[in-house]
């Protein structure tokens, strides 16, 4: 298997990289540096494609200033905000590599980490090289915590242990070609990687710092993602609902029970209390049931209807020769 890889590397490119970008002006230009300085150590024949996720800064005008430095440098640039799992969709479907990175352009996903994701690839150890969270000392506590409470629902709710987890990974072509299969539009690709079966291994790393900018991830960017990944993966919630509505109904029989003693007995109740807890109860777990029914609609919804996942307006081609020799020199 490693000769073949390595026979495959020298008829074409070996290593594709994935970057999707929102909003990165200010630190993309040294982040690419850094990705650049190690790809030129450890590969000799790869492509970075750097998905401009409709970013509202001017990351696109650096991007097209960066090509003539980077000849290895391809972009796409959308025409709004579509989301990461659309642009990740995007650098998927237009790397050619044969083996496929996945990382963040904020500098959070060390880049010194890829000559260990290639060498443990191109041994033929794993067709999924996973990088694993080790530390995050960057993470404040409510980030820590979102991402506690949003691993442990994937865990309950769709059987996808995500502790640690993150995009950051190398996929074999193998895994590429059967993630670009998925019909399905609404995307969870950490979760599509895992759910696929293949080889995994993992290399631990500590998140550094970004290099520039703020987060723009919030809590409710990452309950609506729970939302969609759950759904998309299980049917769980809808059995909950079951459930639920079944111990409804025996909370009810009971009640009616109690009912029919108080007015077999006689006994003079004014019944206030008790109505406005079984309303209450009763009118929760209709909402709830409907929000859970609401949610699986939703996917349907987004299905059906067929539309693109995103729409291209730019593309960043290789840079001309020309230019390439007077960057060179």
């Amino acid at each position: 298997m490693k000769s073949d890889r390595n026979l495959v590397a020298s008829q074409g490119t070996e290593l594709s990289v994935i970057v999707p970008a929102f909003n990165e002006a200010q630190g993309i230009a040294a982040f690419l540096e850094i990705l650049f300085g190690v790809l030129r150590g450890c590969c000799a024949r790869f492509d970075v494609w750097v998905v401009d996720d409709g970013s509202r800064d001017e990351t696109w005008q650096r991007l097209d200033a960066l090509r003539a430095r980077y000849p290895e440098l391809r972009g796409i640039r959308f025409t709004r905000n579509f989301g990461k799992e659309a642009a990740l969709l995007a650098g998927l479907r237009q790397a050619t590599g044969e083996a496929v990175v996945v990382m963040d352009s904020d500098g959070q996903h060390p880049p010194s980490l890829l000559p260990h994701m290639l060498a443990a690839w191109r041994a033929g150890e794993a067709q999924i090289i996973a990088a694993q969270k080790a530390a995050r000392p960057t993470d404040s506590r409510i980030e820590r915590a979102n991402a506690h409470i949003f691993n442990t629902l994937m865990r309950v709710m769709t059987g996808l242990d995500l502790s640690a987890a993150s995009d950051y990974r190398l996929l074999d072509r193998r895994v590429v070609n059967a993630l670009l299969a998925f019909p399905e539009r609404v995307r969870f690709f950490r979760g599509m990687t895992v759910w696929t079966g293949f080889a995994t291994k993992n290399l631990a790393f500590d998140v550094a710092p970004r290099i520039a900018g703020e987060s723009h991830w919030s809590t409710a960017q990452l309950t609506k993602l729970a939302v969609n990944a759950i759904t998309a993966y299980s049917a769980k919630p809808l059995g909950m609902v079951f459930r639920f509505g079944m111990v409804g109904m025996v909370a009810a029989f009971l009640l009616f029970l109690q009912a029919m003693y108080s007015w077999i007995a006689g006994i003079a109740v004014s019944g206030w209390t008790s109505v406005t807890v079984v309303m209450l109860f009763f009118g929760s777990a209709n909402l709830l049931g409907i929000g859970v029914l609401g949610a699986y609609l939703a996917q349907i919804f987004d299905e059906i209807k067929a539309r693109p996942e995103y729409l291209i307006k730019q593309e960043l081609e290789a840079a001309e020769p020309a230019a390439q020799a007077a960057s060179n020199g």
